[in-house]
C-alpha cells in the first residue's frame, strides 16, 4: 500500500479545507446579496446622495445660515444615515442634528473645505462650503454619513444585521466547520493503527512480546512507527535474554563472594578451635592467634557491609540523609583523620585544600555517605600504594567541588578502567574484596548529582577525580 507523510497529508488536508470554504462562501455571498437585495441599501447608498445635496446648497447660498435654513437641510438629508451641523465662516456653531454643537477653528475650517475625513464613531464628515451671491465663504456645512449597509424598513434591521454578520463571518464559520470535519475524519483513519499500538504498549507493560500489527494504514510515520516498535520488540527480547545472562554472572559473582566470605570465616573458626585446645592443654597462643582472627573478621565484615550497602544502593527507595554543614570544616576533619591512618600504615599523606568561594555558605549534603565514599578510595589507595605517596587535593570553587584522590602505585589498565565501576568487578582478585568498593562509590556520588572519574595520574598511579555541584542550604 502507497504510504503518504503526515506533512503532505496535513497539506492536502489545508488546501481541500480552503478550496471547500471558498466554494461555500461564494454560494452563501450570492444568496445573501439575492436575499437581501430589496431588503437593504448598499454601504455606498447615503455617499451616493451627497452630490445632490451639495447642489441644493450651492442654490440656497447663505440663506441657509439662518434659522430657516434648518427647515430646508432637514427635508433634503435624510434622517437615516446621515448627521449635519452648520457653522459660520469663522468655525461658530448655528445648528444642526450632531450631538457635538462645539465651535472649531477657522483654520480647520478652511483646510478640510470640500474634503472627505473620518468623523466620531462610524460616520465620515464632509466639508461643504455655504457661499452668499458674490461668492465669499459665510459658513461651512458639516455633513456626517455612514458607509455600511442598511435596511430599507426598520422591521428588518435585525434580518440584514443577520445578513451583514453571515456576509463577513461565512468565510471562518466554513473554515471551522470543514476543519472539525476533515481533522475527524483524518481521526478515525488513524484511530485503528493507533489503537493497535497502544494494545501493544499495554503487552510490553504485561511484559507479553508475543504480538503483531495486521493494519498500520496509509500515513508515512504511522507505518515507520508500527516497524519501529517492531524493532523495539525484538529489541526487548534481546535486551531480555541479556538480562538473564547478567544475572547469571551476577549469581556466579555472588557465589564467589559467598567462598571469599567462607575464608575468613573457616580461618577464624581454625584459630578459635586452635586456642580451646591451647587452652585446654595450658598453651598459651593468644597472642599469636588473635590478631589473625582480628584480621579475618574484619575482611568478612567489609564484605557483608559492601553486600549490603549495594543493596541499600540500588534500592528505588533509597534517599540520601541531607544536611546542612560547613564543607571546609568537614573536609578539614576528613584529612586530618586521613594523614593519621595513612601514618599508622607507613604512608605519606598529602593533603590539600583550596577554596576559591566569595561567600563561605554552607552546603547541604550527606556527610555519612560522602565519608563513606572517601573512606573506599583511600582504602584503596593504601592497598596499592607503591613507596608509600597518597595525594588527596580539594577544590571548592562557586559552583563545584572537586576531589582529586591520586597515589603512586600501578595504575589502571584500558580494560580495568572499563569496568572499574561495575558491581563485583575484582581486575586481578584479590581474596577478602568483593569489588564493589567503586561500585558504591559511583552509586554514592551520582546520587548527590555528581561524577567520578578514574584514570591514571602523570606519575603513572591510580587518580581518581569527583566533582560534586554545591547545593547552599
Amino acid at each position: 500500500m502507497k504510504t503518504v507523510s503526515i506533512k503532505s497529508r496535513l497539506h492536502r488536508l489545508i488546501v481541500k479545507i480552503l478550496l471547500v470554504s471558498f466554494g461555500c462562501t461564494l454560494i452563501t455571498w450570492v444568496a445573501l446579496l439575492f436575499i437581501g437585495e430589496d431588503k437593504t441599501y448598499y454601504a455606498n447608498h447615503y455617499e451616493k446622495m451627497i452630490p445632490s445635496i451639495e447642489e441644493q446648497v450651492k442654490r440656497e447660498k447663505d440663506s441657509l445660515m439662518e434659522e430657516s435654513g434648518k427647515e430646508f437641510l432637514e427635508q433634503i438629508i435624510p434622517k437615516e444615515g446621515f448627521k449635519y451641523k452648520v457653522v459660520n465662516k469663522n468655525g461658530g456653531y448655528q445648528y444642526g442634528t450632531l450631538p457635538d454643537k462645539s465651535d472649531m477653528t477657522k483654520e480647520r475650517l478652511l483646510e478640510n473645505l470640500n474634503l472627505v475625513n473620518s468623523g466620531p464613531g462610524d460616520y465620515y464628515e464632509k466639508y461643504i462650503p455655504i457661499l452668499s451671491e458674490e461668492g465669499s465663504l459665510q459658513g461651512v456645512l458639516l455633513l456626517y454619513y455612514t458607509l455600511k449597509v442598511t435596511a430599507i424598513n426598520e422591521s428588518e434591521v435585525m434580518l440584514v444585521k443577520i445578513i451583514s454578520f453571515l456576509f463577513l463571518f461565512a468565510p471562518f464559520l466554513y473554515i471551522t466547520l470543514f476543519t472539525i470535519l476533515f481533522v475527524r475524519r483524518l481521526s478515525l483513519q488513524l484511530k485503528k493503527p493507533l489503537g493497535q499500538l497502544m494494545e501493544a504498549t499495554a503487552s510490553i507493560r504485561d511484559r507479553n512480546l508475543q504480538f503483531s500489527f495486521n493494519d498500520s494504514g496509509n500515513i508515512t510515520e504511522v507505518k515507520e512507527l508500527t516497524i519501529a516498535f517492531e524493532q523495539m520488540r525484538d529489541e526487548l527480547s534481546d535486551s531480555l535474554q541479556r538480562e538473564w545472562n547478567m544475572q547469571k554472572k551476577r549469581k556466579e559473582a555472588i557465589a564467589a563472594l559467598a567462598h571469599d566470605i567462607r575464608t575468613p570465616l573457616t580461618i577464624i573458626q581454625g584459630h578459635v578451635e586452635g586456642l580451646e585446645e591451647a587452652h585446654k592443654k595450658g598453651i598459651d597462643r593468644f597472642e599469636r592467634y588473635i590478631p589473625v582472627i582480628k584480621k579475618n573478621m574484619a575482611s568478612a565484615v567489609k564484605l557483608v557491609h559492601d553486600l549490603s550497602d549495594t543493596a541499600i544502593l540500588e534500592s528505588d527507595s533509597f534517599e540520601l540523609c541531607k544536611v546542612e554543614f560547613d564543607p571546609m570544616e568537614f573536609l578539614i576533619d576528613k584529612l586530618e583523620d586521613y594523614e593519621l591512618l595513612c601514618k599508622e600504615e607507613g604512608v605519606q599523606f598529602i593533603g590539600k585544600i583550596e577554596d576559591e568561594r566569595e561567600q563561605k555558605v554552607n552546603i547541604k549534603a550527606d556527610p555519612h555517605r560522602l565519608t563513606q565514599v572517601f573512606n573506599n578510595l583511600l582504602s584503596n589507595s593504601i592497598r596499592f600504594v607503591d613507596q608509600g605517596e597518597i595525594l588527596f587535593e580539594v577544590h571548592l570553587k562557586e559552583e563545584r567541588i572537586t576531589i582529586k584522590i591520586a597515589d603512586d602505585g600501578p595504575g589502571f589498565s584500558a580494560e580495568q578502567i572499563t569496568k572499574l565501576f561495575d558491581a563485583f568487578y575484582q581486575g586481578s582478585r584479590r581474596k577478602g574484596h568483593a569489588g564493589l568498593g567503586l561500585h558504591i562509590a559511583k552509586s554514592i556520588i551520582e546520587k548527590h548529582d555528581g561524577t567520578i572519574r578514574a584514570e591514571n595520574g602523570d606519575n603513572g598511579g591510580a587518580l581518581l577525580t569527583i566533582s560534586l555541584p554545591i547545593v547552599n542550604a
